[in-house]
């Protein structure tokens, strides 16, 4: 079976919430800034950020993301560290091909044509550029 990078998308939300829950996303967030870290590395940052929540609240979720392949967990002198499975940018290229794939297999011709409708609205030349990309791939 295909490894999935999306378990949940949440269109109304920001950033990485769109892809994570909450919590999730701010962990993340400081696993890309610090590369590898422990849970409690991450509880405190949490912490600085001004969070209030329980180291066990934070080790749970680092390790169901684990069980996401989200992270990585390796053993190093008796303690867990934490790294991210791919980079955000992997991640986050992953996701969205994952979610248009998605998308276009459940509804084809509306995805295409409610695409260019948003880049002809939001942003002209970034649809001549797709339009150029669509006719060097042709």
């Amino acid at each position: 079976m295909k490894h999935r990078t999306v378990t949940a998308f949440r269109p109304h939300s920001e950033g990485l919430a769109k892809l994570f829950g909450s919590l999730e996303s701010d962990i993340m967030d400081l696993i890309w800034q610090r590369r590898l870290s422990t849970a409690r590395d991450i509880f405190e940052g949490l912490r600085d950020q001004g969070q209030r929540i329980s180291y066990g609240a934070v080790k749970t979720v680092m390790d169901r993301l684990v069980q996401k392949d989200v992270l990585q967990r390796s053993m190093e002198c008796h303690q867990h560290l934490y790294s991210a499975s791919l980079s955000r940018e992997e991640f986050t290229n992953s996701a969205v091909r994952e979610i248009l794939s998605s998308l276009l297999d459940s509804f084809g011709a509306p995805v295409y044509a409610q695409f260019v409708a948003e880049l002809k609205d939001s942003d002209p030349e970034k649809l001549r550029h797709l339009a150029r990309l669509v006719d060097r791939a042709s």
